[in-house]
């Protein structure tokens, strides 16, 4: 019976493939309309080719214990919750892929505007993970689309004159409403 199930699997995996965590795209398909983010236009391009990596969101159901009466349950309630997305970027020189984020961070609360808060429709945008196969078809794909995403956090990039052959990178973690995805 034993080898009826690893013969399974080894066939599953020939006809299947398995999934590759280096295989992935991230576009940001929509940007906040702004004459500030507008000239960011052409470095959308090069953002996505420098993202080394990205952790896709999961999904909460929010629940309660329920101890009315008999056994102990997790009813749930409400609606799902969703943590933000992380993601890692190589910097080119000239650190424009921090530049990108820094800006529409600050887009969201400027510090030229007295630290108001802006419109939210007016800071958020559209970002895609693709996952890619090892023929780069677009069989079988996953796709995730994160809706109202904008940058809450973009990280400290930290420099030291003892380090000589890295590259520097900076984390983003992304804030969003609500994702989609093809699969569903």
């Amino acid at each position: 019976m034993a080898f009826q199930t690893i013969e399974k699997f080894k066939s599953r995996i020939l006809t299947s493939g398995l999934a590759s965590p280096n295989k992935f795209e991230v576009s940001i398909t929509k940007l906040p309309t702004s004459r500030a983010m507008r000239r960011f236009k052409n470095t959308l391009q090069n953002i996505a080719l420098m993202c080394e990596s990205v952790s896709i969101a999961g999904r909460t159901v929010q629940s309660t214990l329920d101890t009315t009466y008999g056994y102990r349950r997790e009813i749930p309630y409400n609606f799902p919750t969703y943590n933000p997305v992380t993601l890692t970027f190589l910097c080119s020189e000239g650190l424009k892929e921090k530049a990108f984020f820094d800006k529409w961070n600050d887009r969201v609360v400027s510090q030229k505007g007295g630290f108001d808060n802006e419109y939210y429709d007016n800071i958020v945008g559209t970002m895609i993970v693709k996952t890619l196969n090892r023929t780069n078809s677009d069989t079988n794909n996953y796709t995730i689309t994160y809706n109202e995403v904008y940058p809450k956090t973009v990280s400290s990039v930290e420099f030291n004159h003892s380090t000589q052959n890295a590259t520097l990178r900076v984390n983003v973690e992304m804030a969003y409403s609500y994702w989609t995805t093809n699969q569903l």
